[in-house]
């Protein structure tokens, strides 16, 4: 792992242990991610699963669920270059990690949850 997905997992990490909003700290890795993974763009929503995987990013959003403490919070719906291959794999595993920095972040404020 490279010097910069370190530190955007500890920048999750800090948010997080500095009592900020569960908001906060999904925003943070939204803007995280539109980097990580060279991004058109990134949002955040509660709601159902689309449960599609691709091999290069597709004409439209694909989405990185949410998880915390077992529970379903929501996702990221990542807009990619149509065409361009999918981020190095290293890439893709530091924004699961991230993904799940926001869910525990949402689980230990006790938001509701999605089933």
């Amino acid at each position: 792992m490279d010097t910069a997905h370190l530190s955007s997992l500890q920048g999750t990490a800090r948010l997080a242990e500095d009592g900020r909003s569960p908001e906060a700290v999904v925003e943070y890795v939204r803007q995280e991610l539109v980097g990580l993974l060279g991004l058109r763009g990134c949002r955040f929503e509660y709601g159902t699963l689309l449960g599609t995987e691709y091999a290069d990013w597709p004409d439209g959003e694909t989405e990185l669920r949410v998880v915390g403490g077992g529970h379903y919070y929501g996702r990221y719906l990542l807009d990619g270059y149509p065409g361009r291959p999918l981020p190095p794999e290293e890439a893709r595993l530091v924004a699961v990690a991230l993904a799940a920095q926001a869910g525990a972040a949402l689980d230990s404020a006790g938001l509701p949850h999605r089933v």
